[in-house]
């Protein structure tokens, strides 16, 4: 019956690889949110803009412009927040590809050590069945004379 020695370590490996593509994962989603929060400020800002301007064609009254000023000020600012976010995020993510990149290649390396293996292991075996076979028709072939 056919054993890898290394199967321990080939099944290690295959643990820390999934453990990284789950990470990359939770970076990916967190990515996203965050994406998500900048479209959903941009809107929300796109959307006070044009109501500041419709309320002005109607001539607002100066407190009210102001307040709508500031509001769009503070969701500029946090635009700019949530894209610093997103900036730190971004060098985590290709931080963890390449961890998963290594880590996949050192996967690939150890199954094709047990590919090799594997054929090793058949060779032998079908160089022993020969050997086998090639006694049985010795003992027939002595038999028979």
């Amino acid at each position: 019956m056919y054993r890898f020695n290394l199967q321990f370590l080939l099944d290690y490996r295959k643990r820390v690889e999934e453990g990284i593509q789950i990470e990359l994962s939770h970076i990916q989603r967190e990515l996203e949110k965050e994406r998500q929060l900048i479209i959903s400020f941009k809107e929300e800002k796109n959307y006070y803009e044009e109501e500041l301007v419709r309320r002005e064609e109607k001539r607002i009254d100066v407190d009210e412009g102001i307040l709508y000023r500031d509001y769009l000020k503070g969701m500029r600012i946090k635009i700019k927040k949530q894209r610093e976010i997103v900036a730190k995020i971004l060098p985590e993510l290709d931080k963890k590809r390449d961890e998963l990149l290594a880590a996949t290649k050192k996967r690939k390396v150890l199954e094709k050590v047990r590919e090799k293996d594997w054929k090793r292991f058949v060779k032998v075996l079908a160089r022993s069945d020969g050997m086998f076979m090639d006694e049985i028709g010795i003992r027939k072939y002595q038999r028979s004379m």
